[in-house]
């Protein structure tokens, strides 16, 4: 084979590539398609090292390295949200993307702010991750519910604002204590 067909074949197979990692983000597939872009790699790698005399396969060879590049940031960013629990696929009924989590139309504002409610759900499914317990049904919104509901009985019951979150293990299992802050 030539280099004009390794290219055409390469360009076909970041574009496969990119249809399976859409495919991953929206759970078509279960998997990151690794294998594919593995070979994809070796690809680049190989061809990067090789000495591209003619122009416009050098410039076309560039475009879908620059391309390919690009893909790559976009899809790590997505499987981190997704690991993070904040990526919102457009079958769920939101946007499609990663974002911080929004609250509805009237919904009062948190006195806890989201921030720190968003270490909170990291540090929970990690921990819950370390016990290997499942993680798939908990979402941020519901991390958010159940500090917000708590926070307000504390409040009332301790009459301070002053809370304390806490992520730990006891028995094997990931626990969440709210409590008033020690002075």
């Amino acid at each position: 084979m030539g280099l004009r067909e390794d290219i055409d074949i390469l360009d076909a197979k970041v574009a496969r590539l990119k249809v399976e990692y859409e495919q991953c983000f929206l759970r078509v597939i279960k998997r990151e398609p690794l294998p594919l872009r593995e070979e994809v790699d070796r690809m680049v790698l190989f061809y990067s090292n090789q000495n591209i005399t003619n122009t416009s396969l050098k410039f076309r060879f560039n475009s879908i390295i620059s391309r390919y590049n690009s893909y790559k940031q976009y899809w790590t960013r997505v499987l981190r949200a997704i690991e993070d629990g904040t990526y919102w696929r457009k079958a769920e009924g939101g946007f499609e993307g990663v974002a911080a989590p929004v609250r509805e139309a009237g919904q009062a504002a948190r006195h806890t702010p989201d921030v720190e409610i968003n270490d909170v759900y990291k540090r929970y499914i990690e921990a819950r991750k370390a016990c290997n317990e499942p993680v798939d049904g908990i979402t941020y919104e519901m991390i958010a519910s159940t500090i917000e509901q708590h926070r307000r009985k504390i409040e009332s019951q301790y009459k301070t604002k002053d809370l304390e979150l806490k992520v730990y293990i006891k028995d094997n299992k990931a626990r969440l204590a709210i409590s008033p802050k020690k002075k």
